[in-house]
């Protein structure tokens, strides 16, 4: 399953703050817990030490200490033969003392014994091999451990809750945003896309009008015509085609994306390009062996546009330079010209994927006009970047950064 990215921004973020919320309040909730114990750990050790320190009435020195300090104490003494005398009850349901390893440890730390009425208690051994058992419930103390531990786990579900409910909201109004800047560029494009549409059309309709009238009497105005219609028609084709692609990489989904060879096809294409272009003065820098993860069919149509628009819009001699090096982890790849370039504003333009680039170059060549817009289009769709700057030869220098992959 895929998620958006504003999806997985949410999820990275509560689980974040879920860490960050259960961290310092599980924090807070054991270093309670653990105050509480060493309280009734202290309880327990004093009552023990006064036992300890009157050795001739250790039961007695014990029992004056319990009921001086008002302490809730279970005392009893356990013989070396196993039988147990109560001596002094408290709240604890005490059913008795534990095995004798567990007492003969409990004669130097406090021991925790767990179940339906859960004690901790020290021990003291007296002559003759015997033990006096003092034992203190926790049973409050659980209780109130299980108690903050639920209160933490809701006051975590709510702040969750709440940062969810938050992100959600926001994200709806970035894309309600984004959506009605979407939409504004399709509205601006599609009026120039029906205008350009119009133009070929009524070039068409108005030939084949006039041919199926036979208003065209010399064959030079005929073979004219048949040149013009097929030419409007190449131009529509190309047209739709444009707007075609544009609307596959506007969907989230993307074409076969896998590990190619940059250099390879940049090769290949610079190639053809010297063979197809033999007046031009054209310089390949081509590192090799730079992979990236992008779809072929992408790439290609990306860097047969970046050519196409330098044979479309300079002279048939102006020099060409593609270079491709790499950067750490960035893949650099420059196409530039020696051309006439473009204004200094259109270098600081945003190149949007529904944009027509500049509007009077469809007429004059018979492109679509798109193409700027359909190759910022394919590399966003690559999660690389594209930018337009003054090429060093004087012309326009197409930039595209892509991160680079390992074999």
């Amino acid at each position: 399953m895929k998620f958006s990215s504003s999806s997985r921004i949410s999820i990275v973020t509560v689980l974040l703050l879920t860490l960050i919320t259960v961290g310092v309040g599980g924090f807070s909730v054991l270093h309670s817990q653990g105050a509480e114990i060493d309280k009734v750990d202290r309880t327990l050790n004093f009552v023990a030490q006064s036992a300890f320190e009157n050795p001739t009435q250790p039961v007695g020195a014990a029992l004056f200490a319990i009921e001086q300090s008002g302490l809730d104490i279970t005392l009893s003494f356990l013989t070396h033969e196993g039988d147990e005398t109560l001596i002094h009850e408290s709240s604890l349901n005490y059913l008795g003392a534990p095995d004798f390893p567990t007492v003969e440890r409990a004669s130097m730390v406090p021991v925790r014994i767990p179940g339906s009425a859960p004690y901790r208690f020290r021990s003291v051994l007296v002559e003759g091999g015997d033990f006096i058992i003092i034992a203190r419930s926790t049973d409050d103390l659980d209780s109130n451990f299980r108690s903050n531990l639920q209160s933490l786990a809701a006051f975590t579900f709510v702040i969750d809750t709440l940062a969810a409910l938050l992100l959600f909201f926001y994200f709806r109004r970035i894309n309600r945003r984004d959506e009605t800047a979407s939409l504004a560029r399709m509205q601006e494009f599609l009026g120039d896309a029906s205008h350009e549409l119009r133009t070929p059309l009524t070039v068409i309709k108005g030939y084949v009008e006039m041919l199926s009238k036979n208003q065209l009497k010399e064959d030079s105005d005929k073979e004219r015509a048949f040149n013009r219609v097929g030419n409007e028609i190449q131009r529509m084709e190309t047209l739709v085609q444009d707007l075609l692609l544009l609307a596959e990489l506007g969907e989230s989904g993307a074409r076969d994306i896998e590990k190619i060879d940059l250099s390879e096809i940049l090769n290949s294409h610079g190639t053809d390009f010297i063979t197809l272009n033999p007046e031009r003065k054209v310089t390949l820098a081509i590192s090799q062996r730079i992979t990236i993860e992008a779809s072929r069919d992408y790439m290609a149509r990306f860097i047969q546009n970046a050519l196409t628009n330098i044979v479309r819009h300079t002279d048939n001699d102006v020099a060409v330079n593609i270079s491709l090096t790499t950067h750490g982890k960035t893949a650099e790849l420059i196409i530039e010209d020696a051309g006439k370039g473009l204004p200094a504003s259109a270098y600081r333009e945003d190149i949007r994927s529904l944009n027509r680039f500049d509007k009077s170059r469809s007429r004059e060549n018979g492109g679509s006009g798109l193409g700027m817009s359909i190759m910022s289009a394919v590399i966003q769709k690559l999660g690389g970047r594209f930018s337009l700057r003054k090429s060093s030869l004087g012309g326009l220098a197409i930039v595209v950064e892509l991160p680079v992959v390992k074999d």
